[in-house]
C-alpha cells in the first residue's frame, strides 16, 4: 500500500490563521517569487530545509520554533544548526509561539511572547495531516495512531506483515 494521500493544507488547530493567507510547504515550492522577508512556523526538516535555501536565494529569514531545531530529532544536531544558521543570517527564535496573527496591505505581523515580527510571507511548516480516512484501513486491519496516520516498524510494515505504507 502506497499512502501519498495528504492534504493540501492542514487545517489550523485554532482559528489565528483562518482568514491569513499563509504558504504552506507545497505553495512555497512552486512560488515564482522570493520574498524579501520571510518567517516559518515550524522547527521540522521540511521547515529549515526551506528556511535555509530562500534564505540563500536572499529572502531575510526568521524561524518560529516552538522548542528548539529537531528537538524530536535529535536536539545536539538541532543546535549545531542553529549556530550554523545564525552565521548565515537566519534567525531562530526558539521557544517562541505567535498569539496573533495579521495580514494587513500585502505585511504579515505575528505577535510572540518574544515580541513582534513583521514579514512579507508567512510559511507554515507545522506538518501534514494524514488523508486516509478513503482507505478503509480498519476493514484492512491496518493500524492507524490517533491522527489516523498509519503505523509502520523500522521496515516500513504495518500491522499487517505483508502490507506496507510510505508516504511524506
Amino acid at each position: 500500500m502506497f499512502d501519498r494521500q495528504w492534504r493540501q493544507r492542514s487545517d489550523p488547530a485554532d482559528s489565528r490563521l483562518k482568514d491569513i493567507p499563509y504558504w504552506t510547504t507545497t505553495e512555497a515550492l512552486v512560488s515564482d517569487a522570493i520574498p524579501e522577508r520571510l518567517a516559518v512556523i515550524g522547527s521540522s526538516v521540511v521547515a529549515v530545509e526551506l528556511a535555509q535555501a530562500f534564505a540563500q536565494l536572499g529572502s531575510r529569514v526568521t524561524i518560529l520554533a516552538r522548542n528548539s531545531l529537531f528537538f524530536r530529532e535529535d536536539p545536539a544536531i538541532g543546535a549545531t544548526l542553529t549556530k550554523v544558521f545564525s552565521a548565515e543570517g537566519i534567525e531562530v527564535m526558539e521557544h517562541t509561539l505567535a498569539s496573533q496573527v495579521t495580514h494587513t496591505n500585502g505585511e504579515f505581523v505575528l505577535i510572540t511572547n518574544h515580541g513582534e515580527t513583521r514579514t512579507d510571507k508567512l510559511l507554515v511548516a507545522t506538518g501534514r495531516s494524514p488523508n486516509t480516512r478513503t482507505l478503509v484501513l480498519d476493514a484492512a486491519g491496518v493500524a492507524t495512531n490517533e491522527q489516523r496516520a498509519i503505523i509502520i516498524d523500522q521496515g516500513m510494515r504495518t500491522s499487517r506483515p505483508h502490507i506496507y505504507a510510505a508516504g511524506d
